[in-house]
């Protein structure tokens, strides 16, 4: 039988995500932390929602929950693959197009790839890293500062949202606080992640 991937990818997100926010909870309650499968996680949690509903963090659980809603919805129901444009290919000399690429049966990471050489592609996590190249200096010939929320850095670097607080704290990201809702330093973010992505996980 085929092997789906972007299913198997979407349950390890599921369960990861529950069992960090399991985690979270039994660690400032003081209590034991339910066996690390979906079934006893979700049921863990449905009889913790009174104390998350009162948790600073309360609200970012419930777009967390959301956010695996949709992701699980994608695989068992997706759509035709997107391509949209973003721009001109930031790479010297190069006279093509930047077309992003998502969706789709078989979609994995989505990726933005230059439609002139397919060489010069970004996947997913890399495109704050690309939008800075695409945006204009600021004064001084200085980039601007790219602030990312904590479901950006969830959704782009494939973390829960736990572990993004926790790495936040932990590397001391910059930070930003607007309309009451934290964004963090993109560059910050990137230098903590890349490791996981190479294959070294970060603390």
């Amino acid at each position: 039988m085929p092997f789906n991937t972007a299913a198997t990818e979407v349950r390890s997100d599921i369960v990861v995500t529950l069992a960090s926010w399991s985690g979270l909870v039994a660690q400032e309650r003081g209590t034991p932390a339910p066996a690390r499968t979906v079934p006893s996680l979700a049921r863990w949690l449905v009889g913790q929602v009174g104390w998350l509903a009162a948790h600073p963090a309360g609200g970012e659980f419930s777009v967390e929950l959301q956010r695996l809603v949709r992701a699980a919805h994608r695989v068992t129901s997706p759509g035709g693959a997107r391509r949209v444009p973003v721009g001109a290919c930031v790479e010297s000399g190069c006279g093509g197009t930047l077309v992003a690429r998502t969706g789709g049966a078989a979609a994995g990471l989505a990726e933005i790839r230059c439609d002139a050489d397919t060489g010069h592609r970004w996947a997913e996590w890399e495109w704050g890293q690309l939008r800075g190249r695409m945006t204009p200096a600021g004064a001084g010939g200085r980039r601007r500062t790219q602030w990312l929320s904590p479901q950006d850095v969830s959704r782009i670097w494939r973390v829960s949202m736990g572990s993004v607080y926790r790495l936040a704290s932990e590397n001391a990201w910059g930070r930003r606080r607007v309309g009451g809702r934290s964004y963090y330093d993109e560059a910050d973010v990137r230098r903590t992640l890349t490791s996981r992505l190479a294959g070294h996980p970060a603390r």
